[in-house]
């Protein structure tokens, strides 16, 4: 999943500085309130810090299953409740499950603020009561059809591939979230609530409101419906310490229903809080940010030797990655790789100019100021502040970094992790295809 935290880049003066109101509940639970009278709705944004990778390996795709589960019903919202009430109170809710967290989130109008504590406190107290096997069973089979019809779209098998080839088999971010068929299948009832009572409690979540309140009113209600969740006490403690995967110039293929061939290249680099991750972000900017950047004018504007290029950086809690994609209908992506490298090694004899850097701190700056201007991803940028930094205003510290970077940082994060390491690739072929990169092994995923 991409993180808001890299596009961090704004002038002196922008408005990065968003003064929220932070408490902590008796049971542990953070709560995070920020006034936005600007709209007529408020976005509430609930975290808790369990996502694929704090699973063992009997528990593989568990913290996916219980993004699911969590709209099963709990002791007071009967099965199917959830969705029926808040839509008919004008609301919508979504969820996602990551590598790091597992996260759920709504919008509603501001008079529907009590149902949308009710509901949300509901589950994270009471969940027991909707966890049997009836509900497993149903989840177990919508899982299982998703999983299916994500792997039968076309691409629908790159992500889970990827990760197979760049982390090794023992590394907590190998395996997909979703889990595999066998894993989903494997779930048992004694499992499914041994893994909730070990992760779901209210010491480790954090929840954020932003939009039309009064904070003072709002944080009344917020003690009225959560001060009942029961105080589990600290969750499983977790590894947060930097894990390396280490996996070196490992070339895979698939086969696929599509019509383009699709090069990967990932090269691994550090993970979220790394000194390093700032120059990392405008690197990628800087290299493929639109036209007038090198690789996109080289792949794309000026010789159209793909249909599509992008670069981008995935940092995680414990290791990261910067991941270069390339389409194209004709050019063999040995062709492909060789261009993009040749591009990126050109950074030696052709440094990265401040107009360059300034140019990427320019487009970040653009794309953070969109998405402050919106109470959902307000309140997911609070509550990973909170989680991160144990700061929910933390944009200011962590602007200053990226405005910190120079052209010569530029150049020695490109050395270190893109230079001077051999990528792993993927490449993605139509089925009977020869268009992959010399060398490439079929993946087999499970």
């Amino acid at each position: 999943m991409l993180s808001w935290i890299p596009a961090l880049a704004l002038a002196a003066d922008g408005p990065l500085a968003m003064d929220p109101r932070v408490e902590t509940l008796d049971n542990g639970l953070t709560v995070i309130l920020l006034e936005d009278h600007r709209t007529d709705t408020i976005a509430l944004h609930l975290a808790y810090g369990v996502g694929a990778r704090d699973e063992a390996d009997v528990e593989r795709g568990s913290a996916h299953l219980f993004e699911h589960l969590m709209f099963e019903g709990s002791a007071n919202v009967p099965t199917n409740a959830f969705d029926e009430w808040l839509t008919a109170a004008g609301g919508d809710n979504n969820a996602y499950t990551s590598e790091d967290v597992t996260a759920y989130h709504m919008e509603f109008p501001s008079g529907a603020l009590e149902l949308a504590l009710f509901l949300e406190s509901d589950r994270m107290g009471f969940l027991e009561a909707g966890l049997v096997q009836d509900n497993l069973e149903n989840q177990q089979k919508v899982v299982l059809q998703e999983r299916a019809e994500g792997y039968a779209e076309p691409n629908g098998r790159d992500w889970d591939a990827l990760g197979r080839i760049s982390w090794p088999a023992d590394h907590p971010y190998h395996h997909p979230v979703i889990g595999t068929v066998a894993d989903i299948e494997a779930f048992s009832l004694p499992a499914v609530r041994g893994f909730w009572e070990a992760h779901y409690r209210s010491r480790n979540a954090v929840l954020a409101l932003v939009g039309n309140f009064e904070t003072e009113e709002a944080l009344e209600r917020v003690e009225h419906w959560f001060s009942d969740v029961p105080d589990r006490g600290e969750p499983v403690e977790r590894d947060n310490s930097p894990l390396p995967g280490g996996v070196r110039d490992h070339h895979g293929m698939l086969f696929d229903d599509v019509e383009e061939r699709t090069l990967y290249v990932v090269w691994e680099t550090v993970p979220l809080g790394h000194a390093d991750e700032p120059a990392l972000d405008l690197l990628s900017q800087l290299l493929s940010g639109g036209r007038g950047t090198r690789l996109d004018d080289q792949l794309y504007y000026e010789h159209q030797r793909t249909s599509d290029v992008g670069m981008f950086t995935l940092n995680n809690d414990r290791a990261g990655q910067i991941l270069l994609y390339a389409s194209s209908p004709k050019t063999p992506l040995a062709k492909v790789y060789k261009l993009a490298l040749k591009q990126i090694q050109g950074l030696i004899k052709d440094p990265p100019t401040a107009e360059e850097v300034a140019r990427a701190r320019r487009a970040h700056r653009g794309w953070l100021l969109d998405a402050l201007e919106q109470p959902d991803r307000k309140a997911e940028i609070l509550v990973d502040c909170f989680r991160w930094t144990q700061e929910a205003d933390c944009l200011v510290p962590r602007w200053a970094r990226y405005e910190a970077v120079t052209p010569a940082d530029v150049l020695r994060v490109a050395q270190t992790y893109l230079i001077e390491q051999q990528p792993n690739t993927l490449s993605v072929v139509p089925r009977g295809d020869d268009g992959a990169m010399d060398g490439a092994q079929l993946v087999e995923l499970p």
